[in-house]
């Protein structure tokens, strides 16, 4: 009886703890393939609305962010191609973790201070900025 007490508490634990976004979702972190119209390839800033944790690229490029309720900004940094935000929205897996009642109220509670709960699109294409003269 012991043995198998000693078997399930991890097993009981872990299921618990862990949220369906944070193990099904990807995770707290996700890639982003940037990718744009222009004839050249360009240098951006990506950064969270609030202008925190800056990143800087070439496009086409790959880009990997922390996940979050924040909205991602794309910049040039030479104006060569409009700005462009990417929109945070809710995993499905949490939604699934949520409306499906699996393991426990705790594990909802991972995915959103893991950030898993929040997911961004994994393709984005930026476009280019034609100057008036």
């Amino acid at each position: 009886m012991k043995k198998k007490l000693l078997v399930a508490l991890p097993l009981i634990g872990a299921a618990m703890f862990s949220g369906c976004a944070t193990l099904y979702g990807g995770g707290g972190q996700q890639k982003i393939s940037i990718n744009s119209d222009l004839t050249q390839r360009s240098r951006a800033e990506v950064s969270y609305a609030d202008g925190s944790s800056p990143q800087y690229l070439v496009i086409p490029g790959t880009v990997t962010v922390n996940r979050s309720h924040k909205n991602i900004i794309i910049k040039s940094m030479k104006d060569t191609f409009q700005p462009k935000t990417v929109k945070s929205h809710i995993n499905g897996w949490f939604l699934a973790n949520i409306l499906g009642g699996t393991f426990s109220p705790l594990s909802s509670t991972t995915d959103a201070a893991t950030g898993a709960m929040w997911k961004y699109n994994n393709n984005v294409t930026v476009h280019q900025t034609f100057n008036k003269k």
